[in-house]
């Protein structure tokens, strides 16, 4: 394979192994669209003129489509991934991007600001939130972003962002603390707090809001890796598992995913993760 290409966007680094030079320059193109698109950074993006929208707003095809699949990982987590928290995470203090983010007053948010995502209605192209409604979109947006930017590679590759990472043929990817899993096909993503994490007032805040009280999560893990069938499936069951705390293993694992927990030195693995280990080292 050649040497991978590299590139920033949505505020973190992108990997790109097995492309052309063309492919590589479509990748690039991919995460600029869709950073313009929903990034709550640029004044101009296609999602802040939603969320300044009094009641309805007509929307692109691509805004169209990512919110569709936002509005149906809410289903599938029972709304623990939630496209409404956009005025939840602003009041936590991630009012910038993260790199410009600093020390700064209390958070301001009080609870008040929980999920309602069943409350969003998607017609086609159009779309209407309830009054003050500000949508936050990346929950799928990066993963979605990594997952068509492997179909775009005519060969075997792996395409990643911050960490989260789609492949088409088999790749060892590091964990967290330490270790390594090879993913054969499919992706692997993680979340968690020990990245996104910044002050207010002293007072150590992150971006996993929890829907049913609209304040950063109490979570006992500080990351949660998932692998799935895509970067995508991965991305949200990641997000929900951490959600859950506790319950996050077996929350995973009757949905027959693999998942690993991390609580500072401790790694706590779910059966369905240690029986696709079994299965790969009994194949090599």
């Amino acid at each position: 394979m050649s040497e991978p290409h590299r590139f920033r966007a949505m505020g973190c680094a992108v990997v790109v192994g097995g492309a052309t030079a063309s492919e590589a320059r479509q990748i690039r193109q991919l995460f600029a669209r869709r950073d313009r698109a929903f990034s709550r950074f640029r004044q101009n993006s296609e999602l802040n003129a939603v969320n300044a929208a009094d009641d309805s707003s007509l929307v692109s095809e691509l805004f169209a489509t990512t919110l569709a699949t936002a509005l149906e990982a809410a289903v599938a987590t029972d709304g623990l991934v939630d496209p409404t928290l956009g005025a939840s995470i602003v009041a936590a203090g991630y009012d910038r991007d993260f790199l410009d983010l600093a020390d700064g007053p209390p958070a301001t948010n009080d609870g008040s600001r929980p999920g309602c995502w069943k409350n969003v209605r998607l017609t086609g192209r159009l779309v209407r939130c309830p009054t003050g409604t500000h949508l936050d979109l990346n929950g799928v947006v990066k993963a979605l972003a990594v997952d068509d930017a492997l179909r775009l590679l005519a060969g075997p590759g792996f395409v990643s962002a911050g960490g989260d990472l789609a492949a088409n043929a088999p790749i060892d990817v590091a964990l967290p603390g330490g270790g390594a899993v090879r993913v054969v096909q499919g992706g692997i993503a993680t979340s968690g707090r020990a990245a996104r994490r910044w002050l207010r007032h002293g007072e150590e805040q992150h971006h996993l809001i929890d829907p049913r009280s609209g304040k950063p999560a109490r979570s006992p893990w500080t990351h949660v890796t998932v692998v799935g069938a895509d970067c995508l499936a991965a991305d949200v069951a990641a997000k929900a598992a951490f959600l859950l705390g506790a319950d996050g293993p077996e929350w995973l694992a009757r949905r027959g995913l693999p998942g690993r927990f991390l609580a500072s030195d401790v790694v706590v693995t779910n059966g369905v993760w240690d029986s696709a280990l079994e299965r790969e080292r009994a194949c090599t």
